[in-house]
């Protein structure tokens, strides 16, 4: 009688892993795995990552320049917002510097609200928000919503 229950419990502990073994490849054929987060296109979803390319590719080009320092851009929708310092020595050249800057990211980003700032309270709010949204994942409004304010704080100031 022990043999038969022993004998028992080894099937059903067979029947338990096979069973098991083919629950990956059923949840890759699904649309339960993984890959339903990266076919959210919405952008409001809490886990999923703000297309961040636009913004690099401005880095990119504004870290290539010799007249700009340092640099922070942050994307969202069809808002581009970049902050940058300018040299000490190229101080004189500052009006000239925003001028082209802010001309060439509207030429190679037209789609895009362009705004740009040299100053430094605009640069450090920006890095602020570049920050939160790393540590954090923050959907597409309430980056919308810091862009806003600091676009709102850059008028006030000029």
């Amino acid at each position: 009688m022990a043999m038969k229950q022993w004998w028992l419990v080894v099937m059903a502990a067979l029947m338990v892993a096979s069973g098991c073994a083919k629950e990956e490849t059923e949840q890759k054929q699904s649309l339960q795995g993984t890959n339903l987060m990266r076919a959210q296109t919405s952008g409001t979803a809490k886990g999923t990552k703000l297309d961040q390319g636009p913004a690099e590719r401005a880095a990119d080009y504004l870290r290539r320049r010799e007249d700009i320092r340092d640099v922070v851009v942050v994307n969202s929708g069809d808002r581009l917002l970049v902050a940058y310092q300018i040299p000490h020595m190229q101080r004189w050249n500052r009006k000239k510097i925003e001028k082209d800057v802010e001309g060439r990211l509207r030429d190679m980003f037209p789609g895009y609200k362009v705004i740009s700032s040299s100053d430094l309270k605009i640069f450090w709010k920006t890095q602020q928000l570049k920050t939160k949204m790393s540590n954090k994942s923050l959907d597409h409004r309430e980056v919308n919503r810091e862009i806003g304010r600091i676009e709102k704080l850059s008028k006030e100031q000029t």
